[in-house]
């Protein structure tokens, strides 16, 4: 479903999943997971477009980064993607893998990182929903990696929450092309709004 109302910058927030150097540089080392890599740096371009595009507005820009203790002390379970990812040695607190790309530390400030995420949904152990409320935030639009995952859980607790989403297709990344398909085409529909970043930066006021 296309989006073309005005959406006005001082109620909506930009959420940023998983954009680190693990997932999206060159030497990530879960760069892999997502299996089209020139759709990962598409989305990338994309999304720093998108900032580019929107910074000059009150719209809140928020990251929410996944970042473990050196033991992975905090992954309980025993199977899963979590457990690939301590075995990958990946997000670990203090190391390159685990920063924001380059590319969006460089709006430094305008960028608000919120951390304690340690799984999918960037609502848990964190101070989101709490940052939200008090900007008075009605409007949520994710961009990130991985679309099967932390995007889908993240979006819908915001939908859950109250709050009113919208997912980016051309600013979010999925493991298969097939999964961000369906994802984009029979998941999210069930509760939020498909739109691309074009659409969102001649949308907001």
């Amino acid at each position: 479903m296309e989006y073309n109302q005005i959406m006005n910058s001082q109620d909506t927030a930009l959420i940023l999943i998983g954009f680190q150097n693990d997932y999206f540089a060159k030497d990530g080392v879960l760069r892999a997971v997502i299996e089209n890599l020139g759709s990962s740096d598409k989305v990338l371009k994309n999304t720093v477009d998108l900032i580019e595009s929107i910074k000059d507005t009150d719209t809140a820009m928020i990251s929410t980064p996944i970042i473990f203790s050196s033991d992975y002390s905090e992954i309980l379970q025993g199977d899963g993607i979590l457990t690939a990812i301590k075995e990958a040695g990946a997000f670990q607190a203090d190391t390159p893998g685990a920063d924001t790309v380059d590319e969006l530390k460089a709006y430094g400030d305008r960028l608000v990182e919120i951390p304690g995420k340690r799984g999918f949904n960037a609502f848990v152990q964190t101070d989101l929903d709490s940052i939200l409320a008090e900007k008075g935030i009605k409007n949520v639009i994710f961009a990130g990696a991985v679309t099967s995952i932390c995007i889908d859980s993240t979006a819908r607790a915001a939908y859950e929450y109250g709050y009113r989403v919208f997912v980016l297709d051309d600013c979010t990344a999925a493991r298969t092309d097939a999964e961000q398909e369906f994802f984009c085409g029979v998941v999210f529909p069930t509760y939020a709004t498909i739109t691309n970043s074009e659409t969102i930066t001649s949308s907001l006021n």
